[in-house]
């Protein structure tokens, strides 16, 4: 753990962590939470690149930092589906374009609380379908996310597979949320040493989004979903975060479907730290495994529909 990685986890736990609510959720609340974070996005400074709006068929950004175009990210930003934007995650996306020589496609997605589940579903999958109607192969692309992001990323996969669509080459979690009851025992445990998240925040957040639903719904929690079919992934996880054992079960589920997974947990990371790529040597060690993490399933021979 580096010293950095100290200091930058004394800080949030100081700053980002008390700001969020942490009393009855409220609309009024969701918005300030979503203002703050996209207030807070130029605080981390975001490489250079070229960044272009798209507002039809799809909402979002592709950004482009001039190196091979073959290969496409699908980017799904966090935000506990009430807060993010591409904007906020531009640190990410413009990294992960540079490393990977990729494009990538940041959505902007429908949140909370103006929309509901599963609107953010169904932008995701509208997303990858225009993808594939602009000509790219779903072997070239790859998907990618944070958080409620992560959690996108694998509901996603599981709802083509229910649509008979083909997968992309591959995913990336980072920091997944994957059980929105949030119910787990790291969930429990771990929140002293989680340096970003509130705790009652995110829980009560979960109840709102799973609503009347089933809470063990895979559409909506992944972590009680079954891989079987899905392409190779890739998770990285803070050690002390709350979702530790969300990203845990990521890698169990890909383990009984026999899918090929790169897992790595991080000792002292805090939540989502790639983000916080200018800043930490793990963050940019982070973002070299996951450009040859996307380099490498790209370059796999496709022998099969994986739809």
């Amino acid at each position: 753990m580096s010293w950095q990685s100290r200091i930058l986890n004394g800080v949030l736990k100081r700053t980002m962590k008390p700001v969020m609510f942490s009393g009855r959720l409220t609309r009024a609340r969701m918005g300030i939470s979503a203002w703050s974070m996209e207030a807070s996005a130029a605080l981390i400074p975001s490489p250079l690149a070229n960044f272009t709006r798209v507002k039809q068929p799809v909402h979002g950004e592709w950004v482009e930092t001039g190196e091979d175009t073959s290969r496409v990210i699908l980017y799904l930003h966090g935000g506990a589906y009430i807060a993010g934007s591409p904007r906020t995650h531009r640190p990410l996306t413009v990294m992960l374009a540079r490393k990977a020589g990729a494009r990538v496609f940041a959505l902007d997605y429908r949140q909370a609380p103006e929309h509901a589940f599963p609107a953010w579903l169904e932008d995701s999958v509208a997303a990858y379908r225009h993808l594939l109607q602009r000509g790219e192969r779903p072997e070239n692309i790859v998907f990618a996310g944070d958080s409620a992001g992560g959690n996108l990323v694998l509901v996603t996969l599981l709802k083509l597979r229910e649509l008979g669509l083909p997968q992309p080459a591959g995913a990336i979690c980072l920091s997944p949320w994957t059980d929105l009851s949030c119910s787990s025992r790291s969930f429990r445990q771990n929140v002293a040493s989680e340096a970003m998240l509130n705790a009652a925040a995110i829980a009560a957040l979960g109840r709102h989004h799973i609503g009347r639903d089933d809470p063990k719904n895979p559409l909506l929690s992944p972590a009680h979903g079954n891989f079987d079919g899905l392409p190779p992934l890739m998770v990285h996880v803070g050690g002390e975060e709350l979702l530790l054992d969300d990203a845990r079960t990521v890698r169990r589920n890909a383990q009984r479907a026999r899918l090929q997974i790169d897992y790595r947990e991080w000792p002292g990371m805090p939540h989502v730290f790639p983000l916080f790529y200018s800043l930490l040597p793990e963050a940019r060690e982070a973002m070299q495994e996951m450009a040859a993490f996307v380099i490498r399933v790209t370059a796999r021979p496709q022998l099969t529909n994986q739809g």
